[in-house]
């Protein structure tokens, strides 16, 4: 009898063990297969070019130590061409052809929403989707306990904006020219928030995703008497509103969102943008925390171009920290279900390249702090602590 007993449970730890040892879609002995999904050819294809380099010198930083419990990590990239449709197809090639294990910065607000329904379906978990809309983190959304959001939301950041331009001048009248998307959603949360706390009405003017001509915009914030406007676009958007204004002798203070702190902006828009302001929510990456310090020294040792650097470039590589933990806190016979697991761990988890970030079951935020920075002779300057 005693026998009997033995060989069961000999049996069960046998079936077990082969159980914690099932195949995943994009796992194999030397292998971690994921998908990314970038603007390639699309209004915002400088992204799609920067973004995965980023991401792809950091990953190599790792495959080069042995990759993740002994595998490697190989990245694909499908464009979307900042469009939600494309972005779909490109999620089911990626997810049913390629069988890739998980999804990882897809770029954009309206791109990463279109989604969720695919993840749903599917399970496959989105890491770090490259957008700052705190939809992403929303927990009562469809899909979101696969999702994994890093980035402060553009309502903190609109909030913020909002709040710092009242305090320097609590007679300030305020516009907003937001993307008339996903994206300028979120904004508009932020701003009515603000409205409700300081008793105020804010001038709205919107965009479409891929616009060029800002004329009516700015001539409407002119006429509204607009002393402080916030810009929620990415570089073009920026430069091209603050150059309309130069040109009808317009002169309020500029703001933007955490995407236009790229220095393109500062270069693009010369004299015209000196003095614009926007938030930031990671370790700047010419400062001395440890994350931007393996930043520069790998730009050096892989002679990145001084123009390819800067936070969209670092952003890649900032995001792909919290990616590889996660692939490391799924185990060595990484699933799925393991990987969400194992980002569910991270409690005041330092990366070196964001403020400690927490998730749990319940909270799939990331970073919820932010501060300012301002051009200030052609370089970015902190000029505010910390913000939330």
């Amino acid at each position: 009898m005693k026998r009997i007993v033995s060989i069961i449970i000999l049996s069960t730890l046998f079936w077990t063990g082969c159980e914690n040892r099932e195949g995943s879609p994009g796992i194999t002995d030397t292998e971690i297969l994921i998908g990314n999904i970038q603007d390639l050819s699309g209004p915002i294809k400088e992204l799609g070019l920067l973004i995965p380099a980023g991401s792809n010198m950091y990953l190599d930083y790792i495959n080069e130590q042995g990759g993740v419990h002994g595998r490697q990590i190989k990245m694909l990239v499908e464009d979307h061409q900042y469009n939600p449709q494309k972005s779909v197809v490109a999620a089911k090639k990626l997810i049913e052809k390629d069988q890739v294990f998980c999804l990882y910065n897809v770029v954009g607000t309206s791109p990463a929403e279109a989604l969720r329904p695919i993840l749903e379906e599917s399970g496959v978990p989105l890491i770090a989707p490259a957008t700052m809309s705190s939809s992403m983190a929303d927990m009562s959304r469809q899909a979101a306990q696969y999702i994994f959001h890093t980035d402060a939301g553009y309502d903190l950041q609109t909030r913020v904006l909002i709040d710092y331009i009242l305090e320097n001048n609590p007679d300030a009248v305020i516009g907003l020219c937001y993307q008339d998307d996903d994206y300028g959603a979120n904004a508009l949360q932020g701003c009515a928030e603000a409205e409700s706390n300081h008793s105020i009405s804010v001038q709205k003017e919107a965009f479409q995703r891929g616009a060029t001509d800002f004329v009516g915009q700015t001539m409407n914030f002119m006429k509204g008497g607009c002393t402080d406007v916030i810009i929620g676009g990415i570089v073009r958007e920026p430069v091209t509103i603050m150059k309309t204004a130069q040109a009808m002798n317009y002169k309020p203070n500029f703001y933007g969102l955490i995407p236009t702190v790229d220095p393109r902006v500062g270069l693009l828009a010369g004299e015209v943008g000196e003095g614009f302001i926007a938030p930031y929510h990671a370790y700047y990456p010419d400062s001395d925390e440890s994350g931007p310090t393996l930043y520069r020294e790998l730009c050096d040792k892989n002679n990145v171009p001084a123009k390819m650097r800067g936070i969209y470039h670092y952003y890649g590589f900032a995001t792909a920290h919290v990616l590889v933990e996660g692939l490391r806190r799924a185990g060595k016979f990484p699933t799925r279900e393991r990987l969400i697991k194992g980002l569910e761990t991270l409690n005041n988890w330092e990366s070196g390249v964001f403020p400690p970030i927490t998730y749990s079951r319940n909270d799939h935020t990331g970073v919820e702090s932010l501060y300012l920075l301002q051009l200030q002779g052609g370089k970015q300057i902190a000029i505010t602590d910390w913000r939330d």
